[in-house]
């Protein structure tokens, strides 16, 4: 039997999203943040969909070993050469979002990005070999592939969140622009892109 990403589970990520949220708004962040926050988090609702599930229950196998590929760029024999393309820019598509919207939460130094690419690409995988021995089965390939593909979408992501971030502030700048609320908001964090350490806004 799959267990299957469903709403059961979708209301408990909204129930945990109410909590930060008023975790968060008694700390005194701004509802702008709030916003890009709830954006953020539904975004990796829908992460974690494609990541964790679906997964077996009820076929586990006393002589479970987990399959793992640990040769870059091999991505062994397709039954057709578009499901080895739709998994590469699939990987990539799932963590470009992340990329992009990570600032608008954290700051980030742009030297740290690597780091963080390599970080959530590992993190997606550990996730699924940990499932693998909960259930002993290998429901998913532990690949070395898909931890570079997902770093190269948060890399990319990022990247283009530095060139609509200068976009962004320099027409601002040249027009005199007053932003409000959510723009203001994107505004000042575009402008911070340099800034340094890693911490929540305040």
């Amino acid at each position: 039997m799959l267990i299957y990403f469903s709403w059961t589970h979708i209301v408990f990520g909204l129930l945990g999203l109410a909590l930060m949220l008023v975790i968060l708004w008694k700390r005194k962040k701004s509802r702008s943040y709030l916003l890009m926050f709830s954006i953020f988090w539904i975004y990796m609702m829908g992460v974690v969909s494609v990541v964790a599930f679906p997964f077996p229950v009820g076929v586990a196998n006393p002589g479970f070993k987990p399959s793992i590929n640990l040769i870059p760029f091999n991505f062994g024999h397709c039954a057709l050469a578009t499901l080895c393309i739709q998994n590469i820019y699939r990987n990539i598509l799932l963590t470009i979002p992340f990329g992009f919207g990570i600032s608008f939460i954290f700051r980030v130094k742009p030297g740290n990005i690597f780091w963080w690419a390599v970080a959530v690409g590992s993190t997606f995988e550990f996730v699924q070999l940990i499932i693998s021995f909960v259930i002993q089965s290998s429901f998913r390939v532990i690949d070395i592939n898909d931890v570079i593909l997902n770093a190269i979408g948060v890399l990319l992501g990022y990247g283009t969140f530095r060139i609509f971030g200068m976009a962004y502030s320099f027409i601002t700048q040249q027009f005199g622009i007053q932003y409000r609320s959510i723009f203001a908001y994107m505004y000042e964090v575009f402008s911070s892109m340099s800034g340094d350490g890693f911490h929540l806004f305040l």
